[in-house]
């Protein structure tokens, strides 16, 4: 809609300054009518290259004669789509759209329609891999998909997609599409390259960004399929059915930090980030020990602009610090803490350390007040405006990180006077942690142990959901979850609010940290890696499961363990 209202708004500025009414002589055209030529056509991008189309302006008098008006008329196109120079158009986008053509107060549209065709054959493969797929098509040869899940949601901007599959049926070379209305894209990739005890013949591929974002564009859903042939014995193609990937109606924005561990490949450790208004890119080292001359920094939260981050270096216990994003200069001082939360302004962060939630000024640390509390206290989590505080009250004392019987409770926080309101208990039973607001404050995310495992690396935690104001029991999110024992811990929500659909409804995006196997590349690994789910409130409302099977962010390093996703609106630049 917003592409609309732009070439809408821009439409009525080359009205008001279009050219002088009879153009290069005194003939009244204020009778005539203007046409634009051709009314409708069809363009091909054609594995890059940007087509061209030449327009054409006439203007027709009410007598019936006619007059070239192109040069006096000024074209224009959705920049979604492509741009003009004169009155040539070139188009990098597929879908449907309109061409528009403006002479003084006279306008003209014409029908536009972009389809793109890329196809790519992997180096090692002959460049005439493509014909292995010209046969006709046997199901019972098909690859078995594994990843993603049928259905699965997506951010329109994702980059990077993946899918996963096995074969059984002799198949080593594949074709992967990616397909819309609009689009055909084919990748042809040999097959073996996943991890040998995920399957027969284990085989990932992943399409580029850039043939992500040209094939998705405009486009509500896509449909991605794998097909497998025979080098060795070509005949009729294995292929399995289509899949689709829903999409969101909006890109997603935002900054995510992770804590990424070490792994037995080994590597730098410690936190990285990336913007997710920026696909294809990987994750960037922000606090590693690369820059960190090898100290460990793993807990960490942000301030919700992103200017500031709150770390513990060398471990739970450990010195504790502010960091300033852009500089990465971090404030001096003996503090310690193992948790934390900003307030909306960021000028004080509200510390759990050792049972005790503390308020401190950005400024420097210093406490300036503690939250009255009859019991250890850890986990806290400030709502987007601030007036609501959540955390954990575990049964007995230990530590910060690892305890037991954890119950969920809340608080009003008001940050003028630095008081708090009095308890109010939430969820209980078993061991329920890293409890996080939604970023409407209605919904409570956190994390629940049935067996009552440590909430450290408690193996069968999952996610579930409780209204803030407990007039719903707590909803297992079921289908994000995928099923208990993969270690689903420190749920986060991103910052900004979304819509799903055509009658857009309103939606969140949830991270968790999770061992589950990824396809074909992670089996059996425990390895965990950050994963996604959409999260309906509406449906949540209803008592439905309100998430939908989880995706795992492209942009991490697979050798890595990646822990504690903290979301901000936007990633500063470093200077």
């Amino acid at each position: 809609m917003m592409r609309i209202w732009i070439a809408a708004l821009s439409l009525c500025s080359l009205i008001a300054c279009g050219p002088p009414a009879g153009g290069d002589d005194d003939e009244d055209t204020s009778k005539a009518t203007l046409t634009i030529d051709p009314p409708t056509a069809e363009l091909l991008i054609d594995n890059g290259v940007e087509p061209r189309q030449d327009y054409t302006a006439t203007l027709t008098f009410p007598d019936g004669h006619t007059k070239d008006a192109t040069d006096d008329t000024v074209f224009l196109i959705d920049s979604g789509f492509g741009m003009f120079t004169e009155n040539t158009v070139s188009v990098g986008a597929p879908g449907k759209t309109m061409v528009y053509g403006t002479y003084v107060d006279k306008t003209s549209a014409a029908d536009l329609i972009v389809r793109l065709r890329n196809v790519r054959v992997d180096p090692s493969l002959p460049p005439n891999t493509p014909a292995l797929f010209q046969g006709p098509e046997d199901a019972s040869l098909a690859p078995t998909v594994v990843y993603p899940a049928p259905d699965v949601i997506v951010p329109r901007n994702l980059g990077d997609f993946e899918t996963h599959w096995t074969d059984s049926h002799g198949n080593d070379v594949f074709e992967v599409s990616l397909r819309t209305e609009f689009s055909d894209i084919r990748v042809y990739v040999p097959g073996g390259n996943g991890e040998p005890a995920s399957g027969r013949m284990p085989s990932y591929a992943a399409f580029t960004a850039v043939e992500w974002l040209k094939a998705v564009n405009h486009e509500t859903i896509v449909s991605y399929q794998v097909r497998g042939a025979n080098s060795a014995s070509p005949g009729p193609v294995g292929a399995a059915a289509p899949r689709f990937a829903k999409l969101t109606n909006e890109v997603m924005e935002g900054g995510v930090y992770y804590w990424a561990a070490t792994s037995t490949a080994g590597g730098a450790y410690g936190i990285f980030r990336h913007d997710m208004s920026k696909p294809g890119q990987d994750a960037e080292e922000f606090m590693t020990t690369n820059q960190t001359s090898g100290r460990c920094v793993a807990c960490h939260v942000l301030s919700r602009d992103g200017t500031k981050l709150a770390v513990t270096y060398d471990g739970g216990n450990g010195a504790a610090t502010l960091v300033d994003v852009a500089t990465k200069s971090a404030q001096g001082g003996s503090n310690a803490w193992n948790f934390g939360t900003f307030t909306p302004d960021g000028n004080e962060i509200l510390t759990a350390e050792r049972g005790t939630i503390n308020v401190r000024t950005s400024a420097n640390q210093s406490v300036i007040a503690t939250m009255p509390s009859s019991g250890w206290s850890t986990h806290p989590d400030l709502s987007a405006d601030g007036k609501k505080l959540v955390y954990v009250r575990p049964a007995s004392t230990g530590t910060d990180w690892s305890f037991s019987a954890g119950a969920i409770v809340w608080r009003t926080y008001d940050q003028s006077t630095h008081t708090f309101g009095p308890e109010i208990p939430l969820v209980t039973g078993a061991n329920n942690f890293y409890p996080s607001w939604s970023p409407d404050g209605e919904w409570v995310l956190f994390n629940r142990s049935s067996s009552n495992a440590n909430a450290y690396n408690a193996a069968d935690a999952v996610m579930l959901v409780v209204k803030a104001d407990g007039s719903q029991p707590p909803i297992d999110l079921g289908i994000a979850n995928q099923g208990t024992g993969l270690t689903n811990s420190w749920g986060r929500w991103a910052p900004f609010a979304q819509s799903f659909g055509s009658n857009n409804e309103r939606m969140y995006w949830i991270t968790v940290s999770s061992t589950r196997n990824f396809g074909t590349r992670l089996f059996n690994a425990r390895r965990p890696q950050l994963w996604m789910t959409p999260f309906f409130p509406n449906r949540a409302s209803s008592g439905m499961d309100p998430s939908a099977p989880a995706f795992r962010l492209p942009f991490q390093n697979i050798i890595s363990n990646n822990h504690i996703a903290q979301w901000t609106e936007k990633v500063v630049v470093t200077l």
